[in-house]
């Protein structure tokens, strides 16, 4: 597959050659392959020594829900575009304004384990929405969906560590929401707020 492009395997991201080939010198211990139109898919370096590795093709571009706006504002194009989560709101809420445009919120339950919560951070300069390097590296399973909405790709990766618990990262262009190091009942609860999420008009 040519143009694929290389994350999480440190700072530059190459892409496959014209033939499909790439070759890569990192110390990350794993790194993601992703193209559009193809299943992302998870590989282990301790054993990507000269191998080959297989994208599947998906059958059809999934399409993202987008919000049902009253205000009647729905430019939802590029970065005039953001994640709503409407059932977030039964979830205690609280957040800071960082400056120059950054703003993040956290929304927190109590659990067995202690106060755990969704991390949601957007700014002009909040990366391209993809899970941490550290999410990714450190997981056991992996598993990646890609959706477009309004000409922008809404990235939903997510994943388990050795000892179980569960992460999630939801994110587009300057936008990410995420959980990290919770137990699976935990991880039920959270992923209906997210799920619920939408795409509507930057809210001010």
């Amino acid at each position: 597959v040519a143009g694929a492009s290389i994350d999480h395997a440190g700072k530059q991201r190459p892409v496959t050659d014209a033939d499909g080939r790439i070759e890569l010198l990192t110390r990350a211990p794993a790194f993601v392959i992703r193209k559009a139109g193809f299943r992302s898919g998870l590989v282990r370096t301790e054993s990507a020594d000269a191998s080959r590795i297989y994208l599947q093709r998906v059958k059809e571009t999934l399409v993202f829900p987008v919000c049902q706006s009253t205000s009647g504002r729905i430019g939802i194009k590029g970065f005039f575009a953001q994640l709503w989560f409407p059932k977030l709101r039964r979830i205690t809420a609280g957040g800071q304004d960082g400056g120059a445009g950054f703003i993040e919120r956290s929304y927190s339950v109590k659990t067995s384990q202690g106060q755990k919560g969704i991390s949601h951070a957007s700014g002009a300069n909040w990366g391209e929405g993809l899970p941490q390097d550290q999410y990714v590296w450190r997981s056991v399973k992996y598993d990646e969906t890609d959706y477009l909405a309004g000409g922008v790709t809404i990235i939903d990766a997510r994943g388990e560590y050795a000892d179980g618990r569960r992460w999630r990262s939801l994110g587009k262009a300057g936008e990410t929401a995420s959980y990290s190091d919770i137990d699976a009942a935990t991880a039920k609860i959270f992923d209906k707020m997210l799920d619920g999420a939408c795409l509507g008009p930057v809210q001010r």
